[in-house]
């Protein structure tokens, strides 16, 4: 692959100079339109027509191979415009594979009916906060208090002068959801033993699907983790989200884990269970009727199994 890159770029330097952004978006859109039309080159090359199916016109296989290698170096080309290298793309095709076997082994294996757990992610399964922290020590200098009541750090991010908004999006960019953050050390045995008392376990997560660097880094880290999960969706109204979900109706949602004040609240105030772990920036809903405070997901499980 390196050498495909490297054979690639060196023609482009021959076409392309001094390219301004404007540029290098004009471009691509024009390489784009030329790798479409090499793909339906490669498709001619079939009998893709119905009518087609009953000749005894042998398929070109050559067509298929040479038109193949004109839409991989109009892909490439891209590429090289906007300095993505080898390395780049095929870190974003081992990710974009997990995800594929994911999703094809989510949908070969659909809910039956069991009680569904709606489990969240951040500061439940993943120490998002301790993560974080560290990120921005090392990355920014800013060494924020993790046990303090704000949990995206606004008051530490504004007194350095830095953009909270920005700052987190350039932990995603920096594969922050998958290098820089830990499992909670009893969430793999959490996991295990829910699945074992019966319980389907789908995945909620508040983070931003429609950032690809953290949508498919999020199940590239359940993988590397061997975290088991047997769906998973986005959505930053979790309530709403339930609420309009197969399980809902039928009664299957059992409880909900969050850490997150408003989704607790809200899960709580429309009769759903939720268990909470116990964090500063929490504790105003632990009094909650309908919330169930933990210390531990080792304390968790005990109540899971008590209340089952």
């Amino acid at each position: 692959m390196k050498d495909l890159f490297k054979c690639q770029k060196n023609y482009n330097d021959k076409i392309y100079k001094n390219l301004c952004k404007d540029d290098i978006e004009q471009v691509t859109q024009s390489l784009g339109l030329c790798a479409h039309s090499e793909i339906s080159e490669l498709i001619s090359a079939t009998r893709y027509k119905n009518h087609h199916l009953s000749t005894k016109d042998p398929v070109d296989v050559s067509k298929i191979l040479y038109e193949s290698v004109d839409v991989v170096r109009y892909m490439i080309a891209i590429l090289n415009l906007w300095d993505l290298d080898h390395a780049s793309f095929e870190k974003a095709f081992k990710k974009k594979d997990i995800y594929l076997n994911e999703r094809k082994r989510i949908d070969d294996n659909p809910w039956q009916g069991q009680p569904v757990a709606i489990v969240d992610m951040d500061d439940v399964l993943v120490e998002f906060r301790t993560g974080f922290a560290k990120w921005l020590n090392v990355k920014k200098n800013i060494f924020p208090d993790v046990q303090g009541k704000e949990y995206y750090f606004i008051d530490a991010l504004a007194a350095s002068g830095e953009n909270p908004e920005g700052v987190f999006e350039e932990f995603i960019s920096d594969g922050g959801f998958c290098d820089w953050l830990e499992p909670n050390p009893d969430a793999h045995r959490f996991l295990k033993e829910l699945k074992a008392a019966g319980y389907w376990i789908h995945i909620l997560t508040a983070r931003p699907d429609d950032n690809l660097n953290c949508f498919y880094d999020t199940f590239d880290w359940l993988k590397r983790y061997d975290l088991h999960f047997d769906d998973i969706s986005f959505s930053a109204e979790k309530f709403r989200w339930c609420a309009k979900s197969k399980y809902y109706d039928d009664g299957a949602i059992k409880f909900a884990i969050d850490d997150s004040p408003k989704h607790a609240t809200e899960y709580a105030t429309h009769g759903m269970l939720c268990y909470v772990p116990k964090k500063p920036y929490n504790e105003k809903q632990w009094n909650i009727n309908g919330v169930v405070p933990y210390d531990s997901f080792l304390q968790l499980i005990s109540f899971v199994k008590n209340s089952g």
